[in-house]
């Protein structure tokens, strides 16, 4: 038994080569017509353009096929899902991002604000200071200086 499986391995390694002399690899299509079936082709990234390809098998019937394309379909669903979250992530940040620099904005114009109202305080105190020492009151009469 393991001399036949030896044997039809090296047949099907021998069955599986292109024109252009090299071995075609396995792949697995997850494409809604042909979910999970698997096929050779040579795809090589060298000068040579090869379009060999065969299929190995004769893809999954009835409810195994219904399966396989509602898990790939699942999985296509998933995976658009997490890219439309991921950018509403990073939408959410760059929201947040913004909030901050404002609030950095309004800090720093409260400070501002303050400054302003405390040096507006100090002038109008000295102000006032100023006032008084030029009004001296002898005996009850006011007398300007």
């Amino acid at each position: 038994m393991a001399s036949r499986s030896t044997t039809l391995s090296r047949d099907s390694s021998a069955r599986y080569v292109c024109d252009c002399g090299l071995r075609a690899r396995m792949y697995t299509s997850w494409s809604f017509k042909n979910p999970g079936r698997r096929f050779y082709t040579c795809s090589q990234t060298s000068d040579i353009r090869c379009d060999y390809f065969e299929w190995y098998d004769g893809g999954f019937e009835g409810r195994h096929g219904e399966i396989i394309t509602h898990l790939n379909s699942r999985c296509i669903y998933l995976e658009a899902k997490i890219e439309l979250l991921e950018e509403k992530i990073v939408q959410l940040e760059a929201k947040l991002v913004t909030k901050k620099e404002k609030k950095v904005a309004r800090k720093k114009q409260l400070q501002k604000l303050v400054k302003f109202g405390c040096f507006a305080i100090v002038l109008f105190m000295a102000v006032m200071v100023i006032k008084i020492q030029r009004t001296v009151n002898v005996n009850g009469c006011q007398y300007i200086m």
